[in-house]
C-alpha cells in the first residue's frame, strides 16, 4: 500500500494536532482525516461563543488544523499570517473569517471546500469537527471542586489540584463523519496536547468511544513532552496511559511514543545545555518529564522527536523528526 492509500485519522486539538498533521504531510501522506474538538471557550473564541449565547462551535482549533493539512507554499505563508493576525482588541482574523464562512456554507462541515475555493489551498486531507452541536466541558478536581468551561482547565494548568473526572455539560452526538473517519482508518493517532481539553474531549460526544473501541486500526498515542500539573503531575508512562482508559477502553493503544530526552544516547541530537535550561524552567512550574519505569510493561517506545524552542525555553515536537518516524513506521 502506498502512502496516498493509507487512511490516517488524527484526533486532537490545540497546538498538538497541527504539528502531527504537518509531519504527516511532510512525510508524503495525503489521505488524512483530522477529528478536532470544537468545545474551547477561552480567549477570543470564548468571546464569540458568549456573544452567540453559547450556540456556536469553537473555530480556532478547526482552522489551525486545516492550515496544517496545506503543504508549505508562499500562498500558505500569506494566509497563515493573515489568519493569525489580531486587532487592537485581541480579536482573531481567523476566528472571524471562519465564522463568516460557516454562516455562508450553512455549517462547519462545508467550510473547508469554501475556504479552498477562496484561498486556492490544496489540502492533504479533511478536518472534521467532532460534533455539530455546541456544549461546554466540565470537570472535577481531587479536592472536590467542580468547574464549567475549558478555559478553567487552562487557568488552573499550574495547579496541583489534579483533574479526576470530566464530562460534557450537555450531551451531544458525534458528527457522523467523525465516526466514519474512526471506522475507516488504518491508523489512528492521538495527538499531544491537553489530555482532557484537546484529546479526550473528542471521545465524549455520543458514539465516538464505541467507534474507537470497535476500530481495528493501529492506534498510536504520542505523549506530551512533560507532565502537566493539573492533569498528570508526577505520572510515569503507565500512569499517563491509564488516564485514557476510563474514556476509551482497557487497552487503548498499540503504540505509545514518548520523546527521547537523554542527549547522551546515540541518535538524540538535543543540546545538553539547552535541554537543562528547559527542564529548569519546567521545574519552576511544578512540571517534569514523564517518569520512565523500565519494570512496567506497556507498548511504549522512546524516539528522537523533540526540539528546543530557545525563545520560550520549552520543548516542542519536531515536525521533521516526526515526518521521518511516520515515513518509516506507518505502513
Amino acid at each position: 500500500m502506498n502512502k496516498q492509500e493509507i487512511r490516517i485519522c488524527t484526533v486532537g486539538g490545540g497546538s498538538g494536532m497541527p504539528v502531527i498533521n504537518e509531519a504527516l504531510v511532510m512525510a508524503g501522506f495525503s489521505n488524512i482525516k483530522s477529528v478536532v474538538t470544537v468545545f474551547d471557550n477561552g480567549g477570543d473564541t470564548g468571546r464569540l461563543r458568549t456573544d452567540e449565547k453559547g450556540e456556536l462551535l469553537a473555530m480556532s482549533d478547526y482552522w489551525r488544523s486545516l492550515l496544517s493539512l496545506w503543504p508549505d507554499s508562499e500562498k500558505k505563508k500569506v494566509w497563515s499570517a493573515f489568519l493569525r493576525r489580531r486587532d487592537e482588541r485581541g480579536r482573531s482574523a481567523g476566528n472571524e473569517l471562519f465564522r463568516q464562512l460557516s454562516l455562508e456554507a450553512g455549517n462547519l462541515m462545508k467550510v473547508d471546500e469554501l475556504f479552498c475555493s477562496l484561498s486556492g489551498a490544496e489540502l492533504s486531507g479533511k478536518v472534521i469537527p467532532v460534533s455539530s452541536r455546541p456544549t461546554q466541558l466540565c470537570f472535577e478536581t481531587k479536592s472536590g471542586k467542580k468547574y464549567v468551561g475549558e478555559e478553567k482547565m487552562d487557568d488552573l494548568r499550574m495547579s496541583l489540584d489534579t483533574i479526576v473526572k470530566f464530562w460534557l455539560e450537555k450531551e451531544v452526538p458525534a458528527n457522523h463523519e467523525a465516526i466514519a473517519a474512526i471506522d475507516g482508518a488504518d491508523h489512528i493517532i492521538l495527538c499531544p496536547g491537553s489530555i482532557y481539553g484537546s484529546v479526550l474531549a473528542n471521545f465524549l460526544p455520543r458514539g465516538m468511544k464505541e467507534a474507537y473501541c470497535d476500530s481495528r486500526a493501529n492506534k498510536t498515542l504520542i505523549t506530551n513532552m512533560v507532565n502537566v500539573p493539573n492533569e498528570t503531575h508526577g505520572c510515569d508512562q503507565m500512569e499517563y496511559v491509564n488516564k485514557f482508559v476510563p474514556y476509551l477502553c482497557l487497552k487503548p493503544f498499540n503504540r505509545v511514543i514518548l520523546a527521547e530526552l537523554r542527549p547522551d544516547l546515540s541518535g538524540c541530537d538535543l543540546d545538553q545545555r539547552e535541554l537543562a535550561d528547559c527542564l529548569e524552567n519546567y521545574r519552576l512550574e511544578h512540571t517534569e518529564p514523564i517518569k520512565m519505569r523500565k519494570a512496567i510493561r506497556i507498548p511504549f517506545e522512546t524516539r528522537d522527536i523533540a526540539t528546543v524552542d530557545n525563545r520560550s525555553k520549552t520543548l516542542r515536537h519536531s515536525p521533521k523528526k516526526l515526518a521521518k518516524l511516520f515515513a518509516e513506521t506507518l505502513n
